[in-house]
C-alpha cells in the first residue's frame, strides 16, 4: 500500500491479495469509505511479470475489473469483481496487480481540492491458478552470487506458483540469526529470480543456512542451496 500527501484518508481495501481458482472465472475485493465525506476511486489492472528480478507492469487485456470507477458515500462498501473472460492459464499461475487509487472529489470547491490531503493508493496482487497438473506450489533454490558488484542471495523459483518472501534471514552455524530482509520483502514469480544483499557474516565460505517464511506460513523454512553454492 502506498500513500501520497493527505489528511483524513478514508479508503480501505480488503483482502490484501486475490486468488482466482481455475474452477472460477472471477474473484473480488471490497472497497470501503470509512470517512465522513464521499469518496471517489478508480481500479486499474496490470499484467505482472518479472525480468532479471525486476517487476514489470503492462495494461492487462485478459483480465477486467467491474466497476473500474466508483463513488462511495460515507460508510458505504462496494464489491469490485475481478473477472477472467477466457480460459484459465495452463502450466503455471499468471500474476496481475490491481492499482486502487483514491481520487480528488471533482465537484469539491477549489480551496478543498487544493488543500493538503492524502490520496491513498493500494497495490493488490492477483493470481490466476492453472487448470492442469497438481495444485501449484513454489519451489525455491538459493545461492550466493555477485550482482552489480556486490554479494547477494539469489532465490530462484522453479515452481508453478509465486513465493511471497517474509523474514528472510541467515542462520549461522552457532545458531545465531541475522536478518537479511525482515518483514514482507517481495515476491518471486514462477520461473524468476530475486536478489537480496548479503550481510558480511553470510558471505562465502560461511556454511550456515538461509531461512524465510513463504506465502504467509507461520514457521520459517530452510531454503535449499544449489549444488554450486555448497
Amino acid at each position: 500500500m502506498f500513500a501520497a500527501a493527505a489528511h483524513g484518508a478514508s479508503l480501505q481495501v480488503s483482502p490484501t491479495s486475490v486468488v482466482v481458482p481455475a474452477s472460477q472465472n472471477a474473484g473480488g475485493l471490497t472497497l470501503e469509505n470509512t470517512g465522513g465525506t464521499p469518496l471517489h476511486g478508480q481500479v486499474r489492472v496490470f499484467r505482472w511479470r518479472q525480468k532479471d528480478g525486476v517487476d514489470q507492469l503492462e495494461p492487462a487485456r485478459d483480465l477486467v475489473v467491474s466497476p473500474p470507477m466508483l463513488r462511495l458515500s460515507p460508510g458505504q462498501r462496494q464489491l469490485v469483481r475481478v473477472i477472467r473472460p477466457g480460459a484459465p492459464p495452463v502450466g503455471e499461475e499468471t500474476a496481475y496487480r490491481l492499482i486502487v487509487d483514491e481520487l480528488p472529489d471533482p465537484v469539491a470547491p477549489d480551496d478543498a481540492r487544493h488543500g493538503l490531503r492524502f490520496m491513498l493508493q493500494y497495490v493488490i496482487p492477483v493470481f490466476l491458478l492453472p487448470a492442469d497438473g497438481p495444485p501449484p506450489s513454489p519451489e525455491l533454490h538459493a545461492r550466493r552470487v555477485q550482482a552489480s558488484g556486490r554479494a547477494v542471495l539469489e532465490l530462484h523459483n522453479t515452481g508453478r506458483q509465486h513465493a511471497q518472501i517474509a523474514d528472510l534471514q541467515y542462520v549461522a552455524p552457532d545458531g545465531r540469526r541475522h536478518a537479511i530482509a525482515p518483514g514482507l520483502s517481495g515476491y518471486v514469480l514462477p520461473g524468476q529470480v530475486r536478489h537480496w544483499p548479503l550481510p558480511a557474516i553470510a558471505l562465502p565460505p560461511a556454511s550456515g543456512a538461509f531461512q524465510a517464511r513463504i506465502n504467509g506460513e507461520p514457521v520459517a523454512q530452510t531454503l535449499p542451496m544449489d549444488e554450486a553454492d555448497r
